[in-house]
């Protein structure tokens, strides 16, 4: 169990943002009254792990957001979940039929929590039966676009370099997408786009000839690329960061305009 729960830890969450906790129920007692509130726990099964929210967390999300990727960061770790009982000769089921009120009274969850997916534990019977085959017309890829079922040549040759022209308008384009995601995303988001587009604007170099790279430029790159992800594990460290990149462009310009 402790193998399966640290699996469905290491599944991702939106913003990172600690909102995701789960529930362990291998009480007989408690497994009986979860069944009876869930009409899709079907079987037998030894333990259960209830995937929830935690809606109270506020860090920066506006709470539309946590209502949305909750859903899918629920998803990630219940597959974890049942890939890591696979692994180890367990059998497993998602269970989403159930009565929210029911299960969190049962699991005496405070209020601003919800579950979001139940996942039953059991070793699989050995007369089970194999999974349902999905149906053929079921398994379709497509590739590259809508309606494509073989793979093309690219029209383009990926290595040609772009022209300066090129250059600014998918800049421009990448500047635009990520002034609309920034209402909606944690806050830390804002600051990380502005980081990201400081480390493209350095591709101008490789397409405007005769544009010299500035070594203090490229430095900051390479510490943005290198720190970046700080911005998911600490704000505080992360605004340290921006600020020491600042601090060397102060002096830096201070030095040469005077």
């Amino acid at each position: 169990m402790r193998k399966i729960v640290y699996a469905g830890h290491r599944a991702p969450t939106g913003g990172n943002i600690p909102y995701r906790f789960f529930v362990v129920v291998k009480d007989p007692v408690q497994l009986r009254l979860l069944k009876a509130a869930a009409p899709g726990y079907f079987g037998e099964s030894n333990a259960v792990i209830v995937v929830c929210t935690d809606l109270r967390v506020d860090d920066g999300v506006a709470k539309i957001d946590v209502d949305q990727t909750s859903l899918y960061d629920a998803g990630a770790a219940a597959e974890n979940i049942v890939l890591a009982a696979y692994a180890l000769g367990l059998g497993a089921s998602f269970i989403k039929s159930y009565s929210e009120t029911a299960v969190s009274r049962i699991l005496h969850l405070p209020q601003g929590c919800r579950t979001e997916l139940i996942v039953s534990l059991g070793y699989p019977a050995a007369d089970e039966p194999p999974p349902i085959k999905k149906r053929k017309e079921g398994k379709i890829t497509y590739y590259n676009r809508y309606g494509s079922i073989t793979e093309t040549k690219p029209n383009n040759d990926p290595r040609a370099p772009l022209t300066p022209e090129q250059f600014l308008f998918e800049y421009t384009m990448f500047l635009l997408t990520a002034a609309h995601g920034v209402p909606s995303e944690p806050r830390t988001y804002g600051a990380i786009r502005l980081l990201d587009a400081v480390t493209k604007l350095t591709g101008l170099y490789s397409v405007v000839g005769g544009l010299r790279p500035d070594p203090l430029i490229m430095e900051a790159k390479r510490k943005i690329d290198t720190e970046l992800d700080t911005a998911m594990t600490s704000e505080e460290e992360f605004v340290s960061f921006i600020d020491g990149l600042v601090k060397d462009f102060t002096e830096e310009l201070t030095r040469r305009y005077g």
